[in-house]
């Protein structure tokens, strides 16, 4: 496959389904993870952004839909990743019945794409009681769902009547929406008429945001939903997820973690693929003629496949060429500037979380980082190759350290490596520091990479115990579950100008002059409205409303 005209492609959501198995790299742990996914147990996939747990999301539902006229498990795969935009309901039984609607929403359609089902199964219908073809009844869902996301916009809507006006009754009185019991048993009449071994829910983007409410309701959901014809799946960032007082991660789910490993034989060949598998023959050949330079990359984005093709992008001079001076150069400025912007920036979108991530970024920076550093040079001197990427956390840590670290892993700046490990006699958390981010700080990022990747050590690390002197002035910091006012986060937003948006000038200007000068202007209308701007038809407008929600998206996860 041809690489985009505009790069790499970065996002899984960009690749069409026809493109998975082009793009997709299998590694060992890749199989073993999609063999979880594909099996009857709840499963939390982990991992920070960029990692690949959409892509991992959609190689399962592929996999599962080209067996199942075999296998007879339906998979569906289900976003949440409009949360954001139901923040604002007052009545907040409207999320609830809202991730139920999606998932019915989702199901009717593979339902009906897979089991070629030419007429009604009519089984919606006493479900909903409501005396209309199922049809109707998912066009019913969708408009819901419509109603639910647009109702931060600022037109004057009586969100409840219209809502009630659509089902003909109040949602309290649709008990598919509201009862447990209900859903299941609507779950469990589809899979005894199609003859469905079982439904795997496959959730994608169910806790991108830092909203705990909405996080809590729904891994009370994904308990609620477990039953012998569902098994549930969620792809979940490290760090920033509340899981409520019902749901026991360790418990409820196998958590899965999908961290590459840099010690790994075989992790350099399965990055190289990563990269080969999106450029044509002639970029590639670029690359390797200065295979060196490649590897480097590849260590420095610490196994996350986002970052080594934004780094790469911006080494190659657009996939031109990769030189030495230009991969040093793009460490120092990549790693030590951009993702650290990113990680800064989450603290102007969510104030109330600001103080924890200035002190995480200072206790990296001015701490750990420093430690790490004199650990590595003083054993060079001494000509020992022992090298490390590693600190340790204790865990009765103050709370404040404990979100603060929370909030760096979410971000991808580090990230966990073992859970609960002893230290003479003590029991430490022991975290991973990205490796670019330790090269950034480096006069020749490139020299440095070889000698601390020949010889990374997990048993050198620096602790930091349960009253470590570096944990200064955490006393003044607050924690509280709820601390963003999110409401005033998406105004913010939505005041924003579409001159920030990745689109040209010529698009840019000509929507400007259709009246859509905000992402407002865009995100609360259609894409049908977005074609009254010239030489904006069908396909433009997709990729513009596409584009700007999300960037919404992205500024609200960082």
């Amino acid at each position: 496959m041809n690489y985009d005209i505009n790069g790499f492609i970065y996002r899984t959501e960009d690749i069409k389904d026809e493109e998975l198995n082009d793009i997709y790299v299998e590694s060992e742990m890749d199989k073993q993870n999609v063999k979880s996914l594909m099996s009857q147990e709840p499963v939390l996939l982990v991992g920070s952004r960029g990692t690949g747990k959409t892509m991992l999301l959609r190689i399962t539902e592929k996999k599962l839909d080209d067996s199942f006229q075999e296998n007879k498990v339906l998979a569906v795969m289900v976003s949440f990743n409009k949360a954001m935009f139901l923040e604002s309901l007052e009545d907040r039984n409207y999320f609830r019945q809202w991730m139920i609607s999606k998932i019915l929403f989702a199901l009717k359609r593979k339902v009906v794409r897979l089991c070629n089902i030419v007429n009604d199964l009519g089984i919606f219908q006493s479900y909903f009681n409501i005396q209309m073809p199922d049809d109707d009844i998912t066009k019913k869902l969708e408009k819901f769902n419509v109603l639910l996301e647009n109702s931060w916009t600022s037109r004057k809507v009586d969100l409840a009547q219209e809502i009630d006006k659509l089902f003909g009754k109040n949602t309290r009185y649709v008990g598919i929406l509201n009862e447990m019991d209900y859903f299941k048993a609507l779950i469990e009449d589809i899979c005894r008429t199609l003859r469905i071994k079982k439904i795997i829910l496959l959730f994608d983007e169910a806790c991108h945001n830092f909203i705990p409410f909405q996080q809590r309701e729904f891994f009370t959901l994904f308990r609620d939903l477990r039953s012998p014809y569902i098994s549930c799946k969620a792809a979940v960032y490290p760090g920033i997820t509340s899981y409520g007082s019902t749901f026991q991660k360790f418990h409820d789910a196998r958590v899965v973690r999908i961290e590459r490993d840099l010690t790994d034989p075989d992790y350099i060949s399965l990055m190289r693929d990563i990269v080969k598998n999106q450029v044509d023959e002639n970029v590639y050949r670029i690359f390797e003629a200065n295979g060196e330079n490649l590897n480097t990359l590849i260590y420095a984005s610490s196994g996350n496949p986002r970052l080594l093709l934004k780094s790469l992008y911006m080494a190659s001079n657009g996939l031109k060429s990769l030189s030495l001076q230009n991969v040093n150069n793009t460490i120092k400025s990549f790693f030590r500037t951009d993702i650290w912007n990113d990680h800064t920036k989450l603290g102007e979108v969510y104030k109330g979380h600001k103080p924890f991530i200035d002190w995480g970024r200072d206790f990296l920076e001015g701490k750990v980082l420093i430690e790490t550093s004199n650990k590595n040079m003083s054993r060079n001197d001494k000509g020992v190759r022992q090298q490390t990427i590693f600190f340790a956390i204790h865990r009765d840590a103050p709370e404040a350290v404990k979100t603060s670290i929370r909030i760096l892993e979410y971000s991808g700046i580090v990230q966990l490596h073992t859970e609960g490990t002893k230290v003479g006699g003590k029991i430490f958390d022991r975290y991973q520091i990205n490796l670019g981010i330790v090269l950034a700080n480096e006069q020749t990022p490139s020299a440095r990479c070889k000698e601390i990747i020949s010889g990374l050590s997990i048993k050198l690390y620096s602790e930091y115990g349960m009253n470590s002197p570096s944990y200064e002035k955490t006393d003044e910091l607050t924690v509280s579950d709820d601390i963003t006012n999110f409401s005033e986060i998406l105004q913010d937003i939505m005041k924003q100008s579409v001159d920030g948006l990745d689109i040209t000038s010529f698009q840019r200007d000509t929507i400007k002059q259709a009246g859509f000068n905000t992402i407002e202007d865009i995100l609360s209308g259609t894409e049908e409205d977005l074609q009254r701007a010239f030489g904006i038809g069908k396909t433009k407008s997709r990729r513009i409303f596409n584009i700007t929600f999300n960037a919404t998206i992205e500024y609200i996860s960082g």
